[in-house]
């Protein structure tokens, strides 16, 4: 089964949902793959532990970039534009957190959810998880 990140607890109170946005693979098979195909994600890309945590770091730093304020965030469905929430919270699990299916290593993240439509939307269970856009240097096991 490929890996989704859905939303693991939402508080009504304070708008905010939590969640792994990013499993880290641990161990790499023979083949090259992951061996716990649960890391793998739905485009079938996987990253080892600490490839997630320079992901992190990396968002995490342009989440401090003044330059770069209202364009880094959160947007809705990949439409790249910001404005939906805040990343109030973004680490790497220094160990398991079985209340939101964390495993050491994974990437964890708490946003508070600053639109109206779209809050509505995650109490209607129609935004289900969270999904990162980015890019990364695809390595062959041959190193390519």
């Amino acid at each position: 089964t490929l890996a989704t990140m859905p939303i693991a607890k939402v508080d009504e109170v304070n708008r905010t949902v939590i969640g792994v946005v990013y499993k880290a693979s641990k161990e790499i098979g023979e083949d090259g793959k992951p061996v716990d195909k649960s890391t793998v994600d739905t485009h079938g890309n996987w990253a080892t532990e600490a490839e997630v945590k320079k992901a992190c770091h990396n968002f995490n730093k342009k989440l401090q970039n003044k330059k770069l304020a209202g364009k880094v965030g959160v947007d809705k469905q990949h439409n790249e534009k910001a404005g939906y929430g805040v990343v109030i919270e973004s680490y790497i699990a220094m160990t398991d957190i079985s209340e939101i299916n964390a495993a050491k290593g994974d990437w964890v993240a708490v946003v508070e959810v600053t639109d109206d439509t779209c809050w509505k939307q995650i109490q209607k269970g129609e935004i289900e998880g969270f999904s990162i856009g980015g890019t990364a240097k695809i390595e062959t096991k041959e190193g390519k």
